[in-house]
């Protein structure tokens, strides 16, 4: 009976260090989201800044994609236009409801590093972190009605 009592509280403290550390995982991915999404609204820093500070780049680029990912800086700048930042909520894919994950693919990515922002019940934008940078903020149609995340 002793050991029994001994197993279930191990248990239990193993079950509250691993909730711990996966809220701080969250909490420090919000944050680097935040850094983001608070250089994106602000004017004064131009896109090809916020790509070298914020956003994982993991080879040469050509100028075309280069061109697409400043244009959806900009495109992200103008659907951050007269909203308050502090409104923003960011949620977790793993707390979505189901029907709204379903049509996407994280094709072997790990979804507990993948965020939604919306700002009054409408998404704003979906985010994918790798190594403490942001590794997409573009979800894309892939076809059959499926999208996934796009990392450059």
């Amino acid at each position: 009976m002793r050991q029994y009592i001994c197993t279930i509280i191990i248990l239990l403290t193993v079950l509250t260090v691993s909730a711990q550390q996966s809220t701080n995982e969250v909490d420090k991915d919000i944050s680097i989201i935040k850094n983001f999404v608070t250089s994106v609204a602000d004017e004064e820093v131009r896109a090809d800044v916020i790509l070298s500070q914020h956003l994982l780049l993991k080879g040469e680029l050509s100028n075309d994609t280069y061109d697409y990912l400043e244009a959806s800086v900009q495109e992200i700048r103008l659907n951050l236009q007269n909203r308050k930042l502090e409104d923003i909520q960011y949620i977790p894919f793993n707390k979505l409801p189901r029907k709204e994950t379903k049509d996407i693919d994280p094709e072997g990515k790990p979804t507990d590093k993948m965020y939604f922002l919306r700002y009054k019940d409408r998404q704003l934008l979906a985010v994918y972190i790798e190594a403490d940078k942001i590794a997409s903020f573009t979800l894309v149609s892939k076809g059959n009605n499926m999208a996934h995340f796009v990392t450059y």
